[in-house]
């Protein structure tokens, strides 16, 4: 062998040692980089609804614990059955049959108690998009939104199997720019279940909810066929009726309705709380009336007050609103009624009260005022205030009398018959009786006294009439 070629044998040999190095640090970097000790092969899956698929999963490390397989969620078995084959101490084969499920799920692997060190696998499956169909009219809801119920029992499974929803609206109408409703439609999910699409529209001009409007829908799912359909949004309206109940009497209660907007047809049922709902039995309500009065019931008793309404007789009925409510009892009612008539009472006697207060406020401030003009009189008329005029006819039947009128029995007849009864003359007399301090005391002014009015005058010009 030549010196060249003994340089170049030394310089292969030298290159493949290298490339070997190079490749067993690769590896041993990877290793040191690995995410988990765990794998499962393949990591991404795609299948049908009813076809199989299997898995391996491989612990890289040996921890003497045994592998443990598992799913992110419950799947009963009727939709999926998994079944594992222990192919040696490190690693397990993992058999997955579908029966008809559609959706999206992770199947784990890791050591038996050491799930956060484990890893998963993303299973997508998928399946026809099957026939979508209007499952009934358009309900308006209180004349603000519409709902649509869509059939569609593949696409609702697969949504709720954890697929991300996806669908365009497209609503066919003339002019193309004069649409009803908003263009950005609301995917009830909650709503939603395994076999219906719930979607909410609102419109472009509020309350306007117009018959024959044409939508087109897609269904656009990943992994999924596109899929399409047109339907009819000519509505029924779902009206909520709105109300409150309040006890009356014993036997009586008051519903207080709120009106709608056009007016409803609203019906009501009351019934004892404990009968079924199979014995409802509903009355139809006047739309012109907000109040309606009930007094046909039992006392201290519990009833359910339902309602439901609907815009015309043609729309199917309305789901029932119910309320509970228990009507007073008749001691209570009583109680109330004397409690009314107590405080009656008292304010009765307040205002008595308060009266007599009143009345006795203004006798004391009149009484001084006429205290006081009794004493101007007096003193106005001077001397003649502390007599009074004595009446020439005496009183019969009193023994003074008697005596004084027998004493004046020598007086002029003829004079005592001209004398004028009311006026007198000049012959009358004057008695004093009282002082001035005496008639000041007294609430009334003097009284004058004809002649012989008086038992205690005696007057020679008084004649005893017989």
């Amino acid at each position: 062998m030549s010196l060249i070629q003994l340089r170049q044998s030394r310089l292969m040999l030298t290159l493949i040692v290298f490339i070997s190095i190079n490749f067993g640090y690769s590896q041993v970097v990877i290793s040191n980089f690995r995410p988990s000790n765990v794998e499962i092969v393949p990591s991404v899956v795609v299948i049908d609804s009813t076809s199989s698929t299997n898995f391996i999963c491989v612990d890289h490390e040996s921890h003497h614990k045994p592998l443990t397989v598992n799913l992110s969620k419950i799947i009963p078995p009727s939709e999926m059955k998994i079944t594992t084959n222990q192919l040696n101490k490190t690693a397990i084969n993992i058999q997955l049959e579908m029966k008809n499920y559609v959706g999206i799920f992770h199947l784990l692997c890791y050591n038996d108690g050491e799930k956060s060190k484990g890893t998963r696998a993303d299973i997508i499956v998928k399946a026809s998009p099957g026939v979508f169909q209007l499952a009934e009219r358009c309900r308006v809801y209180d004349r603000q939104y519409i709902k649509c119920l869509i059939r569609a029992p593949t696409i609702a499974r697969a949504i709720q199997n954890d697929y991300p929803p996806k669908f365009e609206f497209h609503e066919i109408s003339q002019p193309p720019d004069h649409t009803t409703y908003i263009s950005r439609v609301e995917f009830l999910k909650n709503e939603s279940t395994s076999e219906h699409l719930v979607f909410k529209w609102k419109p472009t001009v509020d309350g306007e909810f117009p018959d024959r409007v044409q939508m087109h829908m897609k269904a656009m799912l990943p992994h999924f066929d596109e899929s399409s359909y047109y339907f009819d949004m000519t509505p029924i309206f779902r009206i909520t009726p709105k109300f409150t109940v309040q006890s009356e009497s014993s036997t009586g209660i008051r519903i207080n309705v709120t009106p709608t907007d056009p007016p409803a047809l609203c019906e009501k049922s009351i019934l004892p709380k404990l009968s079924m709902a199979l014995n409802y039995t509903w009355t139809l309500i006047d739309s012109n009336r907000n109040t309606i009065l009930d007094d046909n019931l039992l006392s201290d008793s519990t009833y359910r007050v339902c309602m439901k309404c609907r815009q015309t007789y043609s729309d199917p009925d309305g789901n029932p609103v119910c309320q509970e409510i228990t009507t007073l009892s008749k001691l209570s009612v009583l109680s109330d009624r004397y409690y009314l008539i107590f405080i009656t009472i008292i304010l009765i006697l307040i205002l008595f009260i308060i009266f007599g207060l009143g009345f006795h406020f203004w006798q004391s401030r009149k009484k001084p005022q006429d205290e006081h003009v009794v004493t101007q009189q007096i003193h106005t008329m001077g001397p003649l205030n502390s007599y009074v005029l004595a009446s020439p006819n005496p009183i019969p039947n009193t023994p003074r009398r008697k005596k004084d009128s027998e004493s004046l029995l020598n007086s002029d007849d003829t004079d005592s018959d001209n004398e004028d009864p009311v006026i007198g003359n000049s012959n009358d007399q004057y008695i004093h009786i009282a002082s001035i301090e005496d008639f000041s005391e007294m609430s009334s002014p003097p009284k004058i006294l004809f002649p012989c009015e008086n038992e205690f005058i005696l007057s020679k010009n008084c004649t005893i009439q017989k």
